[in-house]
């Protein structure tokens, strides 16, 4: 005890001196948000979220890159509009769930390793799972086959990049009492009689303007928009398919420098690696013009807010069947397999595919997107899921 007391004071002596020197970075990374929407005059029932509550701390009127913040913002609203006192929390960080631990909470939302725990220490709260990526079992085991192939192509052994980072499976051996998803259904069947779907959004650069493009050339060139996992998100295939050709193009972008060297991308005319680029600036405009397609070749997502993103600019998706896009039904172009030799003819037949049916599909992909990706509708859609959980619950 004795110890304990003069830790504490030591290390609240240190920070004293230290927390002017941190401060932006302890502001960037604070964990916790409490007491959204308290109101003293009556009793209030009290929502716990374990996501991230970095947004409370940025400033929107810079660029992000992200959707993350202004979809959380939705998510709080909603709950704010159902008279809940909201604590927000980092869905993994263990400080941050120390904090809020002793806390009574009536719902708790989210997921990561905190909404786990907090779900398993209250388990009368009423709990809804967030699932911004694919279940992990399907997850693990298709990024496994990823990993085993560029291996077999490649000789190099990689380990997991993306699964299991936010969702682990003894998360999902537990059964909550709702699910809101971003992805395909198929995997939670099992467990949930009725998962609910939702739409993320994406990122509109505002000076876009969509006029008829020049499909005779812009089929030629393929946009691929990522983030880490490159190997998982099937960017090391279309560097094999695209390194042997000549007559068609790939665009990368948001690729990382550990990414980049561990895929020893080529110097060639036909792949152009641009690294981060600003979704706002003018390079992003230029992109929107030389391509017809944005092609991602992942093998499990939620539902990426890169493919979200290029839709609402006009671009045709090429996504792979299965891995959590199987919504878009005909406003997408579905990969059946993920073999270099597969991915090869399917680039062949898009690159060889009339102006004439391209621009057709180019209206139709820029129509739904508008409708369907932009902020306002998915703050529309989840207050209606939510509202209907309370409902049923109620």
């Amino acid at each position: 005890m004795i110890f304990q007391k003069s830790y504490d004071k030591l290390t609240r002596m240190i920070w004293r001196y230290l927390k002017d020197i941190f401060y932006v970075d302890s502001v960037s990374d604070t964990g916790i948000v409490q007491n959204l929407n308290y109101d003293n005059s009556h009793a209030q029932k009290k929502l716990l979220i374990c996501y991230t509550a970095n947004g409370y701390f940025t400033n929107m009127e810079c660029k992000t890159g992200r959707t993350i913040q202004q979809e959380i913002f939705k998510i709080v609203s909603t709950f704010s509009d159902f008279g809940y006192c909201i604590d927000i929390i980092s869905c993994n960080h263990e400080g941050s769930f120390n904090l809020v631990s002793q806390k009574h909470y009536d719902l708790i939302f989210g997921f990561g390793e905190n909404f786990f725990k907090m779900t398993c220490l209250q388990p009368d709260a009423l709990s809804i799972l967030y699932m911004t990526e694919n279940h992990p079992a399907f997850s693990f085991r298709e990024e496994g086959k990823r990993l085993e192939y560029f291996y077999k192509r490649h000789g190099r052994k990689v380990s997991f990049q993306r699964s299991g980072r936010y969702y682990k499976l003894h998360h999902l051996e537990k059964k909550y009492c709702h699910v809101i998803t971003l992805s395909d259904t198929f995997s939670l069947l099992s467990q949930y009689p009725k998962p609910y779907n939702i739409f993320p959004s994406g990122i509109i650069n505002q000076r876009f303007k969509f006029n008829a493009k020049n499909h005779l050339a812009a089929r030629k060139n393929f946009l691929w928009l990522g983030s880490t996992g490159a190997i998982h998100k099937g960017l090391d295939i279309l560097i094999d398919v695209f390194r042997q050709r000549d007559d068609i193009i790939l665009h990368i972008c948001g690729l990382n420098k550990y990414e980049k060297k561990l895929l020893s991308i080529p110097k060639t005319k036909n792949i152009i690696e641009y690294g981060y680029i600003d979704i706002s600036s003018d390079i992003f405009l230029e992109l929107m013009n030389y391509c017809s397609f944005i092609i991602l070749p992942s093998c499990s997502e939620g539902f990426s807010t890169a493919i979200t993103t290029g839709m609402l600019h006009g671009l045709i998706p090429i996504v792979m069947k299965d891995a959590g896009f199987n919504r878009l039904g005909s406003y997408a172009i579905f990969l059946e397999n993920y073999t270099t030799e597969y991915v090869n003819e399917k680039l062949t037949e898009m690159a060889n595919e009339t102006p004439e049916r391209l621009n057709e599909l180019n209206i139709q992909v820029f129509q739904f997107a508008r409708e369907s990706f932009v902020i306002s509708k998915f703050g529309a859609d989840f207050k209606n899921i939510i509202s209907e959980i309370l409902s049923r619950e109620n």
